[in-house]
């Protein structure tokens, strides 16, 4: 295991979160990116893939606002495994309703983002107390390589299962294999042991601090609305366009297949050589890079510069993401009294992401509705490619950045 670096800093509770995670990664990896698609041949309608997209990003703030108490007044564990289970669910309501998915996207968005809120909000607090600060970077590049490992299998197969049978019968395969996988996860979840918290639930106190700019957490705060802006744009568009240019699963699958084992490479890579004193270079060259990949975009919307796009992203994705989560979760540990407060600082931390991806879709829609030629959205993934560097500029405004 020595090629994952220093695993023996991880504990059997670190594994066992790490296995969920992967499963998880399986799972979304095997139908996350084919659910748009899915949407996409019944309607051919990016309003509809962004209605959507929004509807999930809206649920998942609001959840985890009351995913934040129930983690703190009762159990984290119940909460992932509530999330997990209503994941499982989602994809059982698209089998379901079939064709009809796309009359019901803003429902079936707003289940998604329930399910999504509850795991993430939950799998971040297990992560902070699970994890320690001599840990953190080993962790994240070996739940990377997990990641990126479920990205190689899971795309390619489920575009060869819906390619090589009839196509909507191949999603519904696919979706309920997933379904499959998340209820694995809910069982593997109960190896967890159950952890309580004490204490009021104290959000509103947090989110007070993203307005005094000589807290931490308001240049944190920024970071995280920055990479959510990032995020919630081309989580969906990039894959999705690559379909619309190919017409192809198969073809979508292999791109994503290629952008995982870039990504695998390079999480091993951080994973092993990251540093403390380099935080602030490596999330540097990471968002400028990942903003410098779009750059061919605008030369031509067609499949290879959206590739080159992905898999660049792909490439440098890691070598920013590593280093800026181990530095948030740093902040949210940076003594007792922020410890304490840890369900609260994750929930702000997620709703901060939640707001750029909102903001993100929200432009993307009007965006669309304007310009329906889809070559003109070069223009708006340019902006949207750099603005990771707003993330570096605020989260090396805190000290803890640097410090041993």
């Amino acid at each position: 295991m020595s090629l994952l670096g220093k695993t023996d800093r991880l504990d059997r509770p670190a594994w066992l979160l790490l296995i969920i995670n992967g499963l998880f990664a399986v799972s979304t990896a095997m139908s996350n990116t084919f659910v748009n698609v899915y949407l996409w041949k019944l309607k051919q309608d990016f309003i509809v893939i962004g209605r959507f997209n929004l509807a999930s990003y809206l649920a998942m703030a609001i959840t985890f606002v009351l995913a934040g108490r129930l983690a703190k007044q009762l159990d984290r564990v119940i909460a992932i495994r509530i999330g997990v289970a209503l994941q499982a669910l989602f994809y059982l309501a698209v089998l379901f309703f079939g064709p009809r998915s796309a009359e019901l996207v803003i429902p079936l968005g707003f289940f998604m983002g329930i399910g999504s809120g509850f795991f993430w909000l939950s799998y971040h607090v297990l992560y902070f107390e699970i994890t320690e600060r001599d840990n953190r970077d080993i962790y994240n590049g070996i739940n990377g390589l997990f990641t990126s490992l479920a990205g190689i299998v899971a795309p390619l197969f489920s575009g060869w299962v819906i390619t090589v049978v009839d196509h909507f019968t191949g999603y519904r395969i696919i979706f309920a294999i997933s379904l499959a996988v998340f209820l694995l996860a809910v069982i593997i979840s109960f190896m967890l042991k159950q952890r309580s918290a004490r204490g009021a639930y104290r959000l509103r106190e947090i989110l007070r601090l993203t307005q005094r700019r000589d807290n931490h957490w308001y240049w944190v705060n920024l970071a995280m609305i920055a990479q959510g802006t990032r995020e919630g744009l081309f989580a969906f568009l990039i894959s999705l366009l690559i379909f619309v240019s190919t017409g192809d699963e198969l073809a979508l699958g292999g791109y994503l297949t290629a952008s995982s084992v870039v990504s695998l490479l390079a999480y091993v890579a951080v994973g092993r050589v990251m540093q403390l004193k380099w935080r602030d270079e490596s999330i540097l060259l990471g968002a400028a890079m990942s903003g410098i990949v779009v750059l061919p975009v605008l030369w031509d919307v067609n499949t290879w510069t959206l590739v080159i796009l992905g898999v660049g992203a792909s490439l440098f994705y890691p070598v920013y993401m590593v280093p800026l989560t181990s530095a948030v979760f740093d902040v949210i540990g940076e003594n007792q009294d922020t410890a304490r407060l840890r369900v609260e600082y994750v929930v702000a931390r997620e709703l901060a992401l939640n707001v750029g991806r909102v903001l993100s879709v929200l432009v993307f829609l009007w965006w669309i509705r304007e310009m329906p030629d889809p070559a003109q959205l070069k223009w708006l993934v340019l902006p949207v490619g750099f603005v990771q560097l707003i993330a570096w500029l605020s989260i090396r405004q805190v000290p803890i950045l640097e410090q041993e």
